[in-house]
């Protein structure tokens, strides 16, 4: 029976978590042929997608949950939840990396310490135009209705000090149930387009759904299972070639069998894939056509240039970003805890996280 992926899927199942990852350290050097890491931005609550637009990096906070807890039981344990998912822009600006909350006070769930949030998880920002996606929760939840709780399983316009609701994407998985499974939906990962349609990959669903510049929402790609797994698509990207590709959780990181897949972006048709990926929840690709995959579980971002894998170790890495002009590679960490951290087999990780590599 499949889980309550909402709850879940980007919050990283703890009992697959295999061990703590040290984080490396950040360096003011850059040794030829060595990526070197430099953290620019702290204090995060549970950091997911990245979107990279005219110098300006937009970060998917999912937030730290709330006081109130609700459910709990043999399966799982409390979801607390709270007003605390967030935009983030991250910027240099006088010498120094900063960062700011464009938009706050949207919904998030979490364990009772913040971590392994689920809140707003996408974000896609285009020409300065900014877009997110608020995860979906049932009604026998027992999650509030009225707002901002209706902006659960909705694309949202975000604009500075407000986010307003765009398209009701849970809504397609409700009415067409596209993958023919337990219906069930987590808007996860979402990508503006330039004819003005946004793309948003369902996790929970197994499918992606295309919204109109008019905000109309309908099936697109539907994800077959593969490899005894859903395949719980996570993460979106454009390529050079002018193809979609999608980075989806299926696998974990001692058998690696999440794919990338390639998909028509005018019609949703499935091209092909990359395999031989653990959990991967973030891709992206520089203007030479590498393609980067970060792996939750792994704690790996991976790039992939002229059939040569490579890797960098990042904490439970979740978006991935690159700058069109430099390559420069941003990589949320510690993506599952809240900016206090959160505990892992006893032990308190740092908290949510903004990386830059350098060389890779």
């Amino acid at each position: 029976m499949r889980k309550r992926k909402a709850l879940v899927v980007a919050t990283g199942v703890a009992l697959a978590v295999t061990g703590a990852v040290a984080p490396a350290s950040a360096t003011g050097g850059h040794t030829a042929g060595k990526p070197v890491v430099h953290v620019i931005a702290t204090g995060l609550d549970n950091p997911r997608q990245l979107s990279y637009d005219n110098g300006q990096l937009y970060v998917a906070e999912a937030g730290r949950g709330g006081k109130k807890c609700l459910g709990g039981g043999p399966e799982s344990d409390e979801t607390c939840i709270g007003t605390t998912a967030a935009v983030t822009k991250v910027f240099w600006d006088g010498g120094a990396w900063k960062h700011y909350r464009v938009v706050d006070g949207l919904p998030s769930g979490a364990a009772k310490d913040g971590g392994f949030a689920t809140g707003l998880d996408g974000v896609s920002a285009l020409n300065g135009s900014v877009w997110g996606v608020e995860t979906w929760a049932p009604p026998e939840a027992g999650v509030p209705t009225g707002p901002p709780w209706n902006k659960l399983g909705k694309l949202l316009c975000v604009a500075p000090g407000k986010a307003t609701i765009a398209a009701d994407i849970s809504a397609v998985e409700l009415r067409y149930n596209p993958h023919k499974t337990a219906v069930d939906s987590n808007p996860y990962a979402v990508l503006a387009l330039a004819d003005g349609r946004k793309i948003v990959a369902d996790a929970a669903g197994n499918d992606l759904v295309a919204v109109s510049p008019d905000g109309k929402a309908r099936p697109f790609t539907v994800f077959p299972d593969h490899d005894k797994h859903e395949s719980v698509p996570t993460s979106l990207a454009l390529g050079p070639d002018g193809s979609l590709y999608v980075g989806e959780l299926n696998g974990e990181a001692a058998k690696p069998t999440a794919r990338v897949w390639k998909v028509d972006p005018a019609t949703g048709k499935i091209l092909g894939w990359k395999s031989g990926f653990g959990s991967i929840t973030g891709i992206a690709f520089n203007r030479n056509g590498d393609l980067y995959v970060s792996q939750l579980f792994a704690s790996l971002v991976t790039k992939v240039a002229h059939g040569k894998r490579t890797n960098v170790r990042v904490p439970f890495p979740a978006g991935v970003a690159v700058d069109p002009y430099d390559g420069k590679v941003y990589v949320s960490a510690w993506s599952i805890a809240d900016r206090n951290g959160t505990v892992l087999e006893g032990k308190k990780t740092p908290g949510g996280q903004l990386w830059k590599i350098l060389g890779f």
